[in-house]
């Protein structure tokens, strides 16, 4: 069994592979929630992708004879990797577009990951990763706009529903009120933002497929209109495969 951990920026995950099967996701605040999980059940190959420093209590704690790695730019991975400064690019997004060539092999694959950021990945059917986009995410937006001037509020998706019927798909494209203008502008604004990138990216990359993952894609869904597949789990199906090609 292979356990692929994720640290992000605000949560960590885990998920226990057997081969290529996920079989079970856990979540939780803090990567010391795993290490009880380690000792009692013995993977064979553990790998980590952390978006900070987190990843040290880890380290330390994982029995010597089992097979550990944390993910850096000096990983072998199943594809090539062309972007002109790796050891820049954050772990996160290679794990993501490991996952995308584990499920969609030898297909040009457009990655977009709604998280903090969106990132644009693009990985082509020669197996190579050309690279992508980082764009602000959903809350990073509103965060912005009230910071950087002197009386709009500060809007959040739980200002979105106003009531028992209100649903994110509901907001006006033409907003009567500032929160209005500012939830509407933001989200909806994103979401034409990927609208757009998918075309551009179409135009460029025959039969094109659309993978995405992040948390915020639920609430981006209701305004997305092309065609795409939504992984949740994808970093943690990426992080697997590269474990798996490492000991291959």
């Amino acid at each position: 069994m292979n356990l692929a951990i994720d640290i992000g920026n605000t949560a960590t995950k885990a998920g226990w592979f057997e081969h290529n099967h996920l079989v079970e996701i856990q979540s939780d605040t803090h990567p010391e929630a795993f290490i009880e999980q380690i000792r009692q059940r013995y993977p064979e190959r553990i790998i980590v992708s952390s978006v900070s420093s987190q990843a040290q209590a880890l380290r330390d704690a994982v029995p010597e004879d089992i097979h550990y790695m944390e993910l850096s730019s000096d990983t072998p991975l199943p594809f090539e990797n062309t972007y002109h400064t790796p050891h820049t690019l954050g772990t996160d997004r290679v794990a993501a577009v490991a996952g995308a060539h584990a499920l969609y092999p030898a297909q040009n694959v457009l990655v977009i990951d709604a998280g903090t950021c969106i990132t644009y990945e693009l990985l082509n059917n020669q197996h190579q990763y050309l690279g992508g986009l980082i764009s602000p995410g959903l809350r990073m937006r509103w965060q912005a706009m009230h910071t950087f001037t002197a009386r709009l509020p500060l809007v959040s998706l739980e200002s979105v529903t106003t009531g028992p019927e209100r649903a994110i798909e509901e907001l006006p494209l033409v907003g009567k009120s500032t929160q209005e203008a500012l939830l509407s502008g933001g989200l909806i604004g994103l979401a034409a933002e990927i609208n757009q990138m998918i075309r551009m990216y179409a135009d460029k990359f025959a039969a094109l497929q659309v993978v995405t993952c992040g948390g915020d894609m639920v609430h981006l869904q209701p305004w997305i209109l092309s065609e795409y597949t939504h992984v949740p789990e994808l970093v943690l199906i990426g992080l697997n495969s590269i474990v798996q090609y490492d000991g291959s």
